[in-house]
């Protein structure tokens, strides 16, 4: 931890002394010309870096104003991190998301305005469900994200900055069980606020654009009950880092591969989440992305490559494998 605070704290003081020229994403430049201005970088960087899709998001070192839409499908098969349940559940998530770029700071948020959920449950508090409830699915809205970020250049061809985002628990997720005496109890996803500190940094150099995330994921509260049972939801703290690179042969196409990781650095107590203890999250997401004048279309799928991942899926609601169709329109 001590050497990665020393590169942050070092990339802050030369990105605070080094060129203060403004971020333009107007004239991308996919030739391999050796000598690219901060603006074509910019630009470039704007244009053709990986698209962040949920799992969690990357942070862009360039963030151009835009809108988009997201459809994606997640699925996991193994729902026992989760308190009281067992199974497996798939979703299909539409969101919906803007980005607005003012100087050196861009600022976004997205809003996940349908999942469609179904799970497929093997127990309910270690018995097995009612024939009715084995199989359900619910639609629900699902958690506002909304982040700001700064960057600025340290040379002509390399950004960095910092970001921090929050995840408010504004889902709405929750299923019916039949208890013994046939009444009905509804159970909810546990609630996480998201705290999302990170430190930026990218870089183009002919056709390939690079991305670098370094930061922290706060999980937090609220506590809750189900059916007298009260639920712990400890705070959990991760180390988030992802390294991405793209590809852009074309003007009108590049392809993309990010691998993250996080890391989790405390330990948490009680009957409900120990399972979280030690965890190590390790996925892949490959993309392709296509450009039609102001339009983007990106393709991203992403595996989880470690039980972690199934486990960290979980609580960002992304599961273990994911297909994310995203539509973007910039200004």
């Amino acid at each position: 931890m001590g050497t990665r605070a020393i590169v942050v704290t070092s990339a802050a003081l030369l990105c605070a002394l080094g060129p203060t020229r403004g971020a333009r994403a107007d004239a991308p430049d996919a030739s391999d010309a050796p000598g690219r201005s901060a603006a074509e970088v910019d630009a470039f960087l704007a244009r053709y870096a990986p698209a962040p899709v949920d799992g969690p998001e990357l942070r862009l070192p360039v963030s151009p104003t835009r809108l988009w839409l997201d459809v994606g499908y997640g699925r996991t098969d193994d729902l026992s991190s989760l308190p009281y349940i067992t199974g497996k559940a798939q979703n299909v998530r539409s969101a919906l998301g803007g980005a607005w770029r003012w100087g050196r700071f861009a600022f976004t948020g997205e809003m996940p305005f349908l999942h469609v959920t179904t799970l497929d449950v093997a127990t309910v508090m270690n018995q097995p469900p009612e024939a009715a409830d084995k199989h359900q699915t619910a639609a629900s809205i699902g958690d506002l994200r909304l982040d700001a970020d700064w960057t600025c250049h340290l040379g002509d061809a390399i950004v960095a900055g910092f970001g921090f985002r929050a995840r408010l628990p504004t889902h709405t997720t929750g299923f019916s069980f039949h208890l013994l005496d046939g009444s009905l109890t509804t159970y909810r996803l546990p609630y996480y606020f998201h705290l999302e500190p990170t430190a930026i940094l990218g870089a183009a150099f002919g056709r390939f654009a690079f991305v670098v995330n370094e930061g922290l994921i706060v999980l937090m509260g609220p506590n809750g009950t189900f059916e007298g049972f009260y639920i712990h939801v400890p705070t959990i703290t991760f180390w988030d880092a992802a390294y991405a690179v793209s590809w852009a042969p074309l003007a009108a196409f590049a392809a993309s591969l990010e691998l993250s990781t996080d890391i989790q650095l405390n330990h948490v107590s009680g009957q409900d989440f120990t399972t979280f203890n030690d965890l190590r999250s390790v996925s892949l997401a490959p993309a392709l992305q296509w450009h039609v004048a102001e339009y983007r279309v990106d393709l991203v799928a992403r595996f989880g490559l470690t039980n972690g991942a199934n486990l960290f899926g979980i609580m960002e609601f992304a599961g273990t494998t994911s297909y994310t169709l995203r539509v973007s329109r910039l200004f």
